[in-house]
């Protein structure tokens, strides 16, 4: 883009925040990494669910994304909250305390191999070798799986969400063909897990030391305490929620076996993919927020609820048109899997709760750590109480409609903590 054209440009989008309330300049140059990064993450899901759809057996795919529910709980002892403290640290410029961060996280993450292993040694005991060499697997990589993406959220609360989205496609894109090639090449599920784990920690250690390196330690013990002790409580508050995520799979593994996990799985991925870009609208947004005060916030909800309402009706009509979609998305891209498709129709309307997105992301700029511990159990128990009632007597229908009254209440819940800022 020339000069001349980006400066009508930016004038323009200033001409429309007399009409938005919205810092557009920023908003649009941020929102451009977002759709790239979601773009990315798009393509590479939709090639991976492609692949296990059509090269693997639904009895491998099933098993897969279990042993990756079951590794997602592990992931809690990894303290992932720490990445939300960071990147408000960041963002009121405080990034130097990275390191020792990363470092916590690491060590706290070998209690979640601990509990991986003793897991493997439960099928061992119990003649599954399958999942008990699975799980070592998950205990030998669980310590540097997550805890290294701690410089992508990092790059948000410096505002280079180019950085992010540059570092984040380099990572998917790599592991992604790593996979496929693997899926291409075999259905044995302990080298599918290995090709899925390996090549991510490789990429993503290297990319941690390129950015940590740069990054003074400058940090002071009691400002890393501090943010450290916010990324705890937020562990904290998470641990209902990840164990809600979870236990769908989990249940439906139990009481439908792992075919139906497969099946379930796809039903949720296109809605959930499409729902992507809400996350990144977060982390858009952070920064902004973690500068206001909530007196500010406060009194800018009037129009802030006008947007939200704005962006309900644009995902409802996005749902919509996926749903009259959906059959023939499944029928080019899933055809073994067409029952998939009624599941995942019905499961689009979830899409309209991801405005949750923007009253999350306040809280949590706002370091509203009571209210956030309130709303992070309440939600949850809510999600694993239907779940736990509607898949055992609805199966894969049980558990769609489980996660969409929960969402709808949710989001009813985190609207009205809105009010409540002081």
């Amino acid at each position: 883009m020339s000069l001349d054209s980006k400066s009508v440009l930016v004038g323009l989008l200033r001409q429309s925040e007399k009409y938005l309330k919205t810092d557009m300049v920023y908003l649009a140059s941020g929102g451009f990494w977002l759709v790239v990064s979601q773009i990315v993450s798009s393509l590479s899901s939709l090639a991976l669910a492609v692949a296990f759809a059509n090269l693997v057996s639904p009895e491998t795919y099933g098993t897969y994304k279990y042993l990756l529910s079951l590794a997602g709980l592990m992931s809690l002892f990894s303290l992932p909250g720490i990445n939300t403290a960071l990147l408000r640290a960041t963002a009121q410029g405080r990034g130097s305390t990275i390191h020792t961060l990363t470092r916590s996280r690491i060590l706290y993450a070998c209690l979640g191999s601990v509990v991986a292993l003793i897991g493997s040694i439960y099928y061992f005991a119990n003649v599954n070798t399958l999942l008990s060499i699975a799980l070592l697997i998950i205990a030998a990589t669980l310590p540097l799986f997550d805890t290294l993406t701690s410089y992508l959220f990092y790059f948000v609360g410096k505002r280079r969400f180019d950085l992010r989205t540059k570092y984040y496609a380099l990572t998917q894109i790599v592991s992604t063909l790593v996979l496929i090639a693997t899926i291409f090449l075999t259905d044995n599920l302990i080298l599918i897990l290995i090709a899925y784990f390996v090549p991510l920690i490789c990429i993503r250690g290297a990319l941690y030391w390129l950015v940590a390196r740069t990054i003074p330690r400058t940090a002071l013990k009691d400002e890393v305490a501090e943010v450290k002790q916010y990324g705890i409580h937020l562990t904290v508050m998470q641990i209902l929620g990840t164990i809600a995520n979870e236990v769908d799979k989990i249940l439906i593994w139990k009481f439908l076996g792992p075919v139906q996990v497969a099946v379930y799985t796809l039903a949720l991925a296109i809605p959930e993919q499409i729902r992507g870009p809400l996350k990144g609208i977060g982390e858009l947004a952070f920064p902004k927020f973690a500068e206001q005060t909530p007196e500010q916030i406060r009194r800018n909800l009037p129009a802030l609820f006008r947007k939200l309402a704005l962006y309900a009706f644009a995902l409802f009509g996005i749902s919509i048109l996926y749903m009259l979609a959906a059959p023939y998305i499944f029928q080019l891209f899933f055809p073994q899997y067409m029952e998939s498709a009624s599941y995942s129709q019905w499961f689009a309307l979830s899409m309209v709760a991801g405005v949750a997105s923007i009253p999350i992301t306040i809280l949590a700029a706002q370091k509203k750590t009571s209210l956030q511990y309130a709303i992070y159990t309440i939600q949850p128990v809510i999600t694993i109480g239907f779940l736990i009632i509607l898949v055992p007597l609805y199966g894969i229908m049980g558990a769609i409609i489980a996660l969409l009254l929960s969402r709808f209440i949710t989001l009813a819940i985190y609207l009205g903590s809105l009010f409540t800022l002081r």
